[in-house]
């Protein structure tokens, strides 16, 4: 299978024409799908056509300089020898004279493979390596605009209906802090938003407000803006303030399409991205519209928030801390002061029972 870290010597077995049919069809559909690799590919052939061309060059110097020889030995006529020169300090020059355009010639081909190789290495670090934030870009939202009037029209709220032919910008997941209509999601989710929305599990919409960030933590705690909001049941989680272990199984429901999804793992480092001590490192499979998504222990208690994965893994994902909401949430004014539930109404429910429970406070963020 061709990939980064052996892209040359594919090229070099297609230069050659060494590849089978079915490597050849393979090849073709692999750089089709792949526009770093293709680009790629296309440089290491470059470097193939150079080294090939350098050694017909100097293989035809060498025939030249032998039929001259055999010319002048059949010829009867004595070899030409250049005047005598006076000899530098050391044999050193003479070699370097003589030898410096193969030479040179030649490191100049291996300096550019090396150089390519290098650079290819490192940017496939930096690109496996690369942060990526888990909102997800709105093209359209398949939900019919007409089901958010209707929803709208049906609530005796003032909330105004978003624009029909602006469906959204960015899209992420969020939960509920507690029953009275606060929220959390990533603060990249929201950042410059002008309107948001909460899209609740039974396709019904709430225009939402930001009361308060945490940057540094990726954090915002959102409140419904219709007073008359409120669950019919209580959170059936609590929200965690200890950091959990090394090695804990964890699992996540958030909204990466129009569709909750579920996803399970298990925490693999105390830190997250690049050493930070505010996160966690998840082995668990995420995808773009799952930032602000809870994480949760096999208790369904709460002890993460989604922000972003690792790119070109499947499954290296990050998530910060619960203890930073709760620092979040205790530090809100007095006129917003949040009571969280103290009470885990589902940890010996079996997993399905679970996440029936959780998804009711689990909603799509919809940015505008």
């Amino acid at each position: 299978m061709i990939h980064l870290l052996n892209v040359e010597e594919w090229a070099e077995r297609y230069q050659n024409g060494d590849l089978l049919p079915e490597e050849l069809k393979m090849l073709h559909a692999t750089l089709e799908e792949d526009s770093v690799l293709n680009k790629a590919f296309e440089q290491a052939l470059q470097i193939q056509v150079l080294i090939k061309e350098h050694a017909r060059k100097t293989h035809l110097k060498s025939k030249l300089a032998q039929a001259a020889v055999q010319h002048r030995a059949q010829s009867g006529l004595e070899l030409q020898h250049e005047p005598a020169k006076a000899a530098p300090k050391t044999g050193v020059w003479m070699a370097v004279k003589r030898y410096w355009k193969p030479i040179s010639a030649a490191a100049g081909i291996a300096l550019c493979s090396s150089l390519f190789t290098y650079t290819l290495t490192k940017d496939t670090k930096s690109k496996n390596n690369q942060y990526v934030l888990l909102k997800r870009d709105i093209e359209s939202i398949k939900k019919s605009q007409n089901q958010i009037i209707s929803n709208m029209k049906q609530t005796e709220s003032s909330t105004p209906v978003p624009p029909v032919e602006n469906p959204g910008t960015f899209g992420g997941s969020g939960f509920a802090i507690n029953n009275d209509g606060y929220f959390t999601t990533n603060y990249h989710v929201v950042e410059k938003a002008d309107s948001i929305y909460l899209q609740m599990s039974n396709g019904k919409f709430f225009k939402a407000s930001v009361i308060k960030v945490n940057p540094e933590a990726d954090l915002a705690i959102l409140k419904v803006e219709d007073k008359n909001f409120s669950f019919k049941q209580p959170l059936p989680y609590t929200i965690d303030k200890n950091v959990a272990l090394l090695g804990q199984r964890i699992f996540s429901i958030g909204y990466p399409k129009d569709e909750v999804v579920y996803n399970e793992g298990y925490i693999s480092s105390e830190k997250g991205y690049d050493g930070n001590t505010l996160a966690y490192q998840l082995e668990i499979t995420a995808n773009p519209g799952q930032s602000g998504a809870p994480v949760l222990d096999n208790n369904g208690n709460i002890i993460g928030i989604i922000t972003g994965k690792q790119n070109n893994t499947s499954g290296t994902t990050f998530a910060v801390h619960a203890e930073q909401l709760v620092k979040m949430i205790a530090d809100l004014s007095k006129d917003k002061k949040v009571n969280l539930n103290n009470k885990n109404r589902y940890s010996t429910n079996p997993r399905p029972e679970q996440v029936k429970s959780l998804r009711e406070f689990v909603c799509a963020v919809r940015v505008y």
